[in-house]
């Protein structure tokens, strides 16, 4: 079966106004993806390239299931790949309005010196829920129905409770049910696994003046990860380590990765009616 933009397609020939409003909201994140450079240069790709690649991940890992989603949970999902690292590049102004409205206490209790970098990157899901909240009229999003189950989806790519039926109900809307819990595991997933050599790309990073270990780390990972693939019961990641040192690293980020992919499969399991198929993470070495 042919993967390649299943959401899109179906949204296209069965709700070309919600496809026409899909397609103008990545038009204007295009350039204000863009901005989480301002905080984070030196950090892994968050631009309107990654969102199309975790699109590309999720249309794969729905497969043929893509076609037991309502028209609503196409546009859902879709809305929330692109919108999910919005929180990623907001200004200090919004940082400061938004951050009035989090509680953070459990985590400035270990973490009382954090930088305001910092802090947006250990809560930019949340405040990328609270920039869609905010800017949606800039997404021509149709309903508040489909604007809730954007903004939790959204915030669903780390961190949050997917089991919580009061925060990820299952909604009746007029574009058919969304279950807002399996789309928020679907997009979890599909951002876990996308870890490949394409997520840091030479027009945006330049690799020979990072900064620290930290992130030589990460990037030395990335370029060590040739492909990352979806088969029908596990995800493959075909690596070549650019040295022995990224060996460890790699394999601790394998073990992450399950642990995400474990999570995300038990929560459809629990959540719905439909499946996460995919049970192991699995590491491919090259030949040199």
């Amino acid at each position: 079966m042919d993967y390649d933009f299943l959401l899109e397609k179906r949204l296209m020939k069965e709700a070309p106004d919600l496809h026409r409003r899909v397609a103008d909201s990545a038009v204007i994140l295009q350039q204000m993806l863009l901005s989480f450079l301002t905080w984070f240069p030196d950090f892994t790709d968050h631009s309107i390239l990654h969102s199309l690649s975790v699109i590309d991940f999720c249309n794969q890992l729905l497969g043929k299931q893509v076609n037991s989603l309502s028209i609503g949970e196409c546009y859902v999902l879709l809305m929330s790949c692109y919108l999910h690292d919005s929180g990623m590049g907001i200004p200090k102004e919004s940082f400061e309005e938004f951050s009035k409205g989090l509680d953070t206490s459990e985590y400035e209790k270990e973490h009382h010196n954090a930088t305001i970098k910092e802090r947006v990157r250990a809560f930019h899901n949340e405040y990328s829920g609270l920039f869609i909240k905010k800017y949606h009229s800039l997404f021509d999003i149709p309903s508040d129905d489909l604007l809730f189950a954007i903004v939790q989806v959204s915030r669903g790519h780390r961190k949050t409770n997917l089991y919580d039926e009061n925060v990820y109900p299952d909604l009746e809307t007029e574009y058919g049910i969304i279950r807002t819990a399996y789309l928020g595991a679907i997009l979890r997933l599909a951002d876990e696994i996308d870890v490949g050599m394409d997520r840091n790309p030479e027009l945006l990073f330049d690799k020979s003046n990072l900064p620290d270990q930290n992130a030589i780390n990460y990037f030395g990972m990335h370029d060590s990860i040739k492909e990352v693939e979806i088969l029908e019961d596990k995800i493959v990641l075909h690596v070549k380590p650019k040295s022995d040192y990224f060996i460890p690293l790699i394999e601790d980020l394998a073990v992450k990765i399950q642990t995400t992919l474990d999570y995300c499969v038990d929560v459809a399991d629990v959540r719905s009616s439909l499946k996460i198929y995919q049970k192991t993470i699995e590491l491919l070495y090259m030949n040199a």
